[in-house]
């Protein structure tokens, strides 16, 4: 056993864990599953993070390839509609002490992973992994390969050293301070009750939004503008949001391309809008933030913040309390194409595929969205706290955003 001494990015995430879906796929047996990842735990040493044991108050975490797997379990088949449900009932069996918990039922294969391990990055490198991984099958070069050395350091120099102009656009576009959603010092106690619906694409729906983007918003991407119709359908169904949003950002972006980060390299930005469902302006902050450099500024601020939060004793405090009449903040995170899933031994026609996460939030009375694209397909989850939004209101009008993301997009909202 060794030990590695964890960065401050990826002990920041770990107090939380996030739990990813695929399916239906052929999948290998338990016990194949089960040496795959102590390959993957021992192939890597302790430069890659399988094997890792996070522990949320140190920086010193274990190496521990034999036993730092938990539970890796066959359940009762289930369908495509029963995979929230799923994923809700995993969330709610309690805290692990294990990084890595791995549950197979019938065709769709869960992974429940430690955050501090990695991003949505690693979760797919990983899913991707296990779910081809039958005996016989080499190990992945991730899974071999050392992190870059200083990797923030490292981007933050290349970003912005190379251009100064862009330290004074970051400054001009920082938002306003806020002080939270909902009524201004009226909270009542609350506790933690994570739950997850889907919605996905009917086929064609994104061949569609990006022509209609091509002709109406040649600049906006293709995300902001799905983010925009899921905001207007949320206040389209009776869902006070906030007109603050959260947006993650991969900040591998800002490295050169040979760069390795195989743990936690993403960013959450703020962005203060008059209209979280005004896809121009959505479409045109992403764009100022990302060429600004501001998502790699907010991944050193929020580290920095974390350091002094870990010499405080207060590294993660978790919430007990949830404004009485809360606003919603919707939280976006768009992990792109799930390219290295294509040649997995799907079981069944590419819409029928889906490829979704559970990522519980943090504050009570944000609703955070992941979205994964596969092909021409796309699957959105929400995930939020059921005693605080109602998640068949979430579900109803994320699937009417999925269904018809132009008629949203194209409505008068006043």
């Amino acid at each position: 056993m060794s030990t590695h001494r964890a960065s401050s990015r990826d002990l920041m995430r770990s107090g939380s864990r996030m739990i990813t879906a695929i399916g239906p796929v052929r999948l290998p047996s338990i016990g194949e599953i089960r040496d795959t990842l102590t390959l993957l735990a021992h192939a890597g040493g302790r430069h890659t993070p399988i094997g890792l044991v996070p522990a949320p108050g140190s920086r010193r975490w274990e190496h521990r390839p034999q036993d730092f797997l938990g539970q890796v379990r066959e359940l009762e088949p289930c369908t495509r509609e029963e995979v929230p449900q799923l994923l809700t009932r995993l969330a709610r069996s309690g805290a692990s002490a294990h990084a890595l918990n791995v549950a197979v039922a019938g065709d769709f294969l869960l992974l429940d992973i430690s955050h501090g391990l990695g991003d949505g990055r690693l979760a797919l490198s990983l899913v991707r992994a296990v779910a081809g991984g039958r005996t016989g099958t080499p190990v992945p070069e991730w899974a071999r390969t050392r992190d870059s050395a200083l990797p923030l350091a490292r981007a933050l120099t290349r970003t912005f050293a190379s251009t100064p102009t862009r330290v004074a656009t970051l400054l001009e576009s920082r938002p306003p301070a806020t002080h939270g959603s909902g009524s201004a010092g009226v909270v009542v106690p609350w506790h933690r009750a994570p739950t997850a619906v889907i919605a996905s694409t009917a086929s064609g729906t994104t061949a569609e939004l990006r022509r209609w983007r091509d002709r109406e918003m040649p600049r906006a991407s293709v995300s902001s503008l799905l983010f925009a119709a899921v905001a207007r359908a949320m206040r389209s169904h009776g869902l006070a949001v906030d007109d603050t949003v959260d947006v993650l950002f991969d900040c591998r972006r800002y490295l050169p391309e040979a760069a390795t980060v195989n743990g936690n390299f993403a960013a959450l930005v703020r962005f203060s809008l008059s209209d979280p469902g005004d896809a121009a302006e959505m479409s045109a902050v992403i764009a100022q933030a990302t060429a600004s450099g501001r998502p790699l500024a907010s991944l050193a601020l929020s580290t920095a913040t974390f350091r002094r939060r870990v010499r405080a004793g207060s590294a993660h405090a978790q919430a007990t309390h949830v404004p009485a009449d809360p606003l919603a903040r919707l939280v976006y995170s768009d992990m792109g194409e799930a390219a290295l899933l294509a040649d997995l031994d799907w079981t069944d026609e590419p819409g029928r595929r889906l490829v979704t996460a559970l990522s519980e939030p943090a504050d009570p009375a944000s609703i955070v969205f992941n979205s994964v694209r596969h092909g021409s397909e796309l699957d959105v989850s929400a995930s939020l706290h059921d005693n605080v939004f109602d998640p068949e209101l979430v579900r109803t009008a994320l699937a009417d955003a999925l269904c018809d993301p132009l008629s949203l997009l194209s409505r008068r909202m006043f």
